[in-house]
């Protein structure tokens, strides 16, 4: 993982340019949210931006 990503995380809260990695790649949040297990950064674009790997 890369240095300044954690692991996203179910019931987390997140703010804006939190950075996470899930399931291998790197997301930057772009809007403050508590995560849900439906939410997650590969599956919601207008809450994460995946990051250049």
């Amino acid at each position: 993982m890369a240095a300044g990503f954690s692991e996203w995380k179910v019931n987390r809260r997140y703010s804006v340019n939190d950075r996470v990695a899930h399931l291998g790649k790197q997301y930057r949040c772009l809007v403050s949210h508590t995560s849900n297990s439906a939410s997650n950064p590969k599956t919601t674009v207008k809450t994460w931006q995946r990051d250049a790997d």
